[in-house]
């Protein structure tokens, strides 16, 4: 078979396999550029704060949330930059001192007076409930893994990623035109025909509407990859063409499996102190803006600068929480080439590395590629409607003698 009736069939029949992942994940990807503003909007009671009082410091804070529920502690807390808003603080459920066993809270999300530190609101973050409490994560844990429980979804997810990448490519090359003058050939695949047959409209929304958003789509599709399979395949490939040095995910792979009998000998405050001390002597110009204390890697990490905002994205400093150690310094933009590369993945997919209008950006690109979908659906359909028309003309029951009526 000749390379573009193969292309033809590819792109066809891998887009039809993923037309409704990819409309999900369009649609929902284009609310969550906008995650944060739009819970803050429907939930109000949860995230403005009733006190004018000012803040505790970050570590009195999570002691005093702490405090009010033995059974759980603080794993991640992120410093509110907003004075109006609540400090919001992640938990986990605290095992037993004697049985190791932990009871789950039914909850994972704390939202708390930052002035007091009493609890304002809590909800289980990404949990099957669209009320409005709920629906902002519902929807952005629906974009990366449909709510596939485990793994699996993350998994699930990345194929798809990986197929569309390389459908971008087929699509792309499909456009192309054969023969000469190229430009010519080539400029009715931009453009939307004016007054054409709706079959015709959808088959140039889809081309055109590929073609102009067609870096953009690329690029988020190839960035999916690396956020659903980042060690599986995306920093694999990688590092095959270019040096990678250890990250924080190689940091977490290491110690999670390790067996660590000694009790944590430091918390947030000491941890916080290192950080600041490590910082400075790094050139780290940042504010602390995040507290980090996954326990299975025995770590506690402390993040700078602006999760949310343009660029990179913040720098972490972590240490083990037996010791004291230093373990890992990650500063954005440092490194190799290819450090970098993988560090820009997460900015380009949600648009945040060149800030509102990046996100406004990819939330356009999310309705294109819903669009594009469901016009590939349809281009099929119709397809697949004229081979069948066609095929029935040429079966022998619709010869004319065959409907002549019966000799009496």
């Amino acid at each position: 078979m000749k390379l573009r009736p193969a292309a033809l069939l590819m792109h066809r029949y891998v887009g039809l396999a993923m037309a409704a992942f990819l409309t999900v994940s369009g649609l929902t990807g284009s609310i969550i550029a906008f995650n944060h503003e739009l819970d803050e909007w429907l939930n109000p009671s949860l995230f403005e704060r009733l006190s004018d009082a000012p803040p505790l410091p970050a570590t009195e804070i999570i002691a005093e949330i702490e405090r009010q529920d033995p059974n759980i502690y603080v794993s991640f807390f992120e410093f509110e930059e907003e004075p109006d808003h609540n400090a919001v603080a992640f938990v986990q459920p605290r095992p037993d001192p004697e049985t190791g066993e932990a009871v789950e809270p039914g909850y994972n999300q704390i939202f708390a007076d930052p002035a007091t530190g009493r609890i304002a609101g809590k909800r289980e973050w990404g949990a099957l409930r669209v009320d409005a409490a709920h629906l902002l994560p519902f929807l952005y844990k629906l974009h990366y893994s449909l709510h596939i429980p485990g793994v699996w979804g993350l998994f699930f997810m990345g194929i798809v990623a990986i197929f569309w990448t390389v459908d971008c490519l087929v699509g792309f090359y499909l456009t192309l035109p054969g023969g000469r003058p190229f430009w010519r050939k080539w400029a009715p695949a931009w453009k939307l025909k004016r007054g054409a047959a709706p079959h015709r409209r959808n088959l140039d929304l889809h081309r055109a509407g590929g073609l102009w958003l067609w870096p953009v789509l690329f690029v988020v599709a190839l960035s999916g990859v690396a956020l659903n399979l980042p060690d599986h395949v995306f920093k694999p490939v990688v590092g095959f063409f270019a040096e990678l040095t250890p990250d924080l995910r190689d940091l977490a792979a290491e110690r999670l499996n390790a067996k660590y009998d000694e009790p944590p000998q430091i918390g947030y405050p000491e941890a916080l102190a290192l950080a600041q001390r490590a910082a400075a002597e790094r050139g780290i110009m940042e504010p602390a803006s995040m507290l980090w204390y996954p326990k299975d890697y025995a770590a506690i990490g402390v993040g700078f600068g602006d999760p949310h905002g343009t660029g990179l994205g913040a720098s972490w400093v972590f240490f083990d929480d037996r010791t004291g150690e230093l373990l890992h310094v990650q500063i954005p933009g440092t490194g190799t080439a290819a450090d970098t590369f993988v560090q820009l993945q997460f900015p380009l997919h949600s648009g945040q590395i060149i800030g509102l209008p990046g996100r406004i950006l990819i939330s356009l690109t999310g309705l294109v590629v819903a669009v594009l979908s469901v016009t590939g659906v349809l281009i099929w359909a119709r397809k697949r409607k004229s081979a069948r028309a066609a095929k029935a003309l040429r079966a022998p029951d619709a010869e004319p003698h065959r409907h002549a009526a019966p000799a009496e």
